[in-house]
């Protein structure tokens, strides 16, 4: 127990780290005057966040958790909040995430109106009021809701955010504890490529590409492909909600004679809307004879 000093001290400023652990700090600047005494054998404070973690896509478009602080310190503590990304975090898409925190009986996917609301890009969220202070070995749980709009989701497709709570007891400036939450990530689904596409002879004149859908599509969900040229001009287009996929190119499907390098890319058509990035390329050379006759041949790499 810190004790208050005895005698006038005149100038003293002492600053002492009392303790760091799993995330937590404390810190102490004594003057000649000390309006509480604190406990150095505490960390002080604990914070602890569960339920964030998730992707955003077709089916989910908001996320509910909660964020639990405690005062395990000596003296009542008035708190702050601090959220911080990860490296390699989207700010983009931290920007489009509303946050919204608030206090009561219940926690769930609907947040009252009184709820302060904000982004996950906002560095110091304001905390609900009945958590901003708590006294002695008092605890408070803020409820957390985090959303994204749909038509958000596909612009930010594939993108990733990890953040971390921070909070911060204080007695008034001179005394102060925090906490740090594990991380949390959110993510915007994205399709991966479309797999190992292949090009086979279609008598007579054609020639068939195939390929498998994207790995991490929604299962059941109805897929639509384009293949298309360098140019990314639009060759040929099919929906299949199908593992294996394939189209047959002929007649004017390309319009002009020569090689051509062509890729295949996958749009989830749901609320997603979530586009893949480009298969590897598959190469075709069209032909005319005669101009009269087109004939496509499938060119091995």
């Amino acid at each position: 127990m810190i004790r208050r000093l005895l005698g006038p001290i005149a100038a003293l400023v002492t600053l002492a780290v009392l303790g760091a652990a799993g995330g937590a700090s404390a810190a102490w600047i004594a003057a000649a005057s000390v309006e509480a005494s604190v406990s150095s054998t505490t960390i002080g404070t604990t914070a602890q966040v569960t339920g964030l973690s998730t992707t955003y896509g077709s089916s989910t478009s908001n996320a509910a958790g909660q964020l639990t602080i405690a005062n395990t310190a000596g003296a009542p503590l008035s708190y702050t909040l601090v959220t911080q990304l990860g490296a390699g975090s989207s700010a983009a898409l931290a920007a489009k995430i509303v946050l919204r925190l608030w206090t009561g009986s219940a926690c769930g996917r609907t947040a009252p109106s009184t709820a302060d609301t904000t982004t996950l890009a906002d560095p110091a969220p304001a905390l609900p009021t009945a958590a901003r202070t708590l006294a002695p070995g008092a605890s408070v749980v803020v409820c957390v809701l985090t959303q994204i709009d749909a038509p958000t989701v596909a612009a930010l497709a594939g993108q990733t955010v990890t953040a971390t709570f921070s909070v911060t007891g204080a007695v008034g400036a001179n005394w102060t504890t925090s906490a740090t939450t594990v991380a949390f990530t959110q993510s915007i689904y994205g399709l991966a490529p479309a797999g190992g596409p292949t090009c086979t002879a279609a008598p007579p004149h054609g020639v068939q590409l195939s390929w498998t859908a994207p790995a991490n599509r929604t299962a059941g969900a109805t897929l639509q492909y384009r293949v298309v040229d360098k140019s990314n001009t639009v060759v040929k287009e099919v929906s299949s909600s199908a593992a294996l996929v394939s189209v047959v190119l002929g007649g004017t499907d390309i319009a002009v004679d020569g090689t051509h390098q062509l890729r295949i890319v996958a749009t989830d058509k749901t609320a997603s809307g979530a586009t893949s990035s480009d298969s590897s390329t598959i190469t075709v050379r069209r032909t005319a004879v005669g101009n009269t006759n087109v004939k496509y041949e499938c060119v091995m790499p």
